[in-house]
């Protein structure tokens, strides 16, 4: 599987907002918000459900990342996505394992993989955290 995903019972709204703050309780940013629903219809005029791409880093990984080799960088930010499925609020990380593993042959993929490793089970524990 290429995701780690839970459901909550948060609207979307709210788990975006739960999910970032408990984000950065954790020493993760939310780099950038992309609202797919609101640029849909604007750009499109298309009507679609909640829908919330979270950019999310951890600062001290991405350090680390980028001193083994910088393009660790085509890797980086880690994506979260929160969104309505049928009426169900749902949450799905792209592992960054899964996106590490389109680089094996990056040098440094031993410790970079390690490091992927962390910031997947950090984020699955987030993650988890909102199934509140």
């Amino acid at each position: 599987m290429i995701d780690y995903s839970r459901e909550t019972k948060l609207s979307v709204k709210l788990a975006v907002e739960k999910l970032t703050k408990d984000l950065v309780d954790n020493k993760w940013g939310v780099l950038t918000v992309i609202d797919v629903k609101k640029i849909l219809a604007e750009k499109l005029k298309i009507e679609y459900t909640d829908y919330v791409i979270l950019d999310v880093c951890n600062p001290g990984l991405a350090h680390r990342g980028l001193s083994i080799n910088k393009q660790a960088g085509l890797i980086l930010p880690c994506k979260i996505v929160v969104y309505d499925d049928n009426g169900k609020t749902k949450i799905s990380l792209y592992k960054p394992t899964v996106a590490l593993s389109t680089a094996s042959s990056m040098t440094g993929y031993d410790k970079l993989s390690k490091l992927a490793i962390e910031a997947e089970d950090g984020l699955n524990k987030i993650i988890d955290m909102q199934e509140e």
